[in-house]
């Protein structure tokens, strides 16, 4: 039942028109109700932020050694479903099955029997009491104060998986130990402090780290994306050409992405909206 009473803007003060409060399954009755409603559960999602789990950039070389790029994928994407005992689960907060994760993934009993016999061999995903856990060496959900990792959001990457093949989403875990901390740039030296000596990767340096062609690199970072969302950016300096991945997606710092970058990840879209 909907509780009754006042609304108070928490910005301004100001006291609104008595208005119901929803508890499951209420419906408000009013315009001016169901808007002021929406705003404050608006509010009560931004305090929380956004839902991400935590990849250790320094030991993920020994997942990408032994790994394929599809496995990565699949990798990537149960990410999602990881809790802070390290444990995958179901939306449902239960311990995931083989079939929960054949679901999950949508893939068949025998390609979930291939990535899970590779996984458990590389000590990457083990089963611990009838539930299948992530090594944190790897990834982890929680707080650390290492800051040689990477954020990743988890409703971005669920979108991302939704429209990619597994292959493109694994190419993408590849470059996750190369992002500069300070401006989201895949570089050689991603730890290096001074911003004026990064050492942007080209599409001929990401082919040589992920194994792929320069042609089949090129494809992959102009062309992935996720409903309006591009999971990379090309920078175009003179004659050469360097990229950042999304920090809606991916992200090393706290706190949100400064100016340039959410400006950088948006502009497509914003001359798309010109031209309409």
């Amino acid at each position: 039942m909907a509780d009754i009473r006042r609304l108070v803007d928490a910005e301004t003060g100001e006291i609104h028109e008595r208005a119901a409060i929803l508890s499951d399954g209420d419906r408000v009755t009013t315009a001016r109700q169901r808007e002021e409603y929406a705003r404050i559960k608006e509010r009560e999602q931004a305090g929380r932020g956004a839902e991400f789990t935590v990849t250790n950039m320094n030991n993920i070389d020994e997942v990408i050694e032994k790994v394929s790029d599809k496995h990565c994928g699949y990798l990537l994407y149960l990410q999602c479903f990881v809790n802070y005992d390290a444990i995958l689960e179901n939306p449902d907060k239960t311990a995931m099955s083989r079939d929960d994760m054949m679901r999950t993934l949508q893939i068949s009993k025998s390609t979930l029997y291939e990535f899970l016999a590779e996984m458990t061999a590389a000590g990457i995903i083990y089963e611990d009491d009838d539930k299948y856990r992530l090594n944190p060496r790897y990834h982890f959900q929680g707080t650390t104060n290492n800051t040689a990792v990477v954020k990743t959001f988890v409703a971005k990457v669920k979108a991302l998986y939704s429209e990619v093949k597994a292959r493109d989403l694994g190419f993408v875990y590849k470059l996750l130990p190369y992002i500069h901390l300070e401006t989201n740039t895949i570089c050689a030296n991603p730890y290096e402090r001074n911003v004026e000596s990064t050492l942007p990767l080209t599409k001929e340096g990401i082919a040589s780290v992920t194994g792929l062609t320069e042609k089949s690199v090129y494809t992959k970072l102009r062309s992935l994306r996720f409903g309006d969302q591009y999971v990379f950016a090309e920078v175009i300096y003179g004659t050469s050409r360097y990229y950042k991945i999304n920090p809606f997606v991916f992200y090393r710092k706290s706190g949100v992405p400064d100016a340039t970058l959410r400006e950088m990840f948006s502009i497509r879209n914003n001359f798309a909206k010109r031209a309409a």
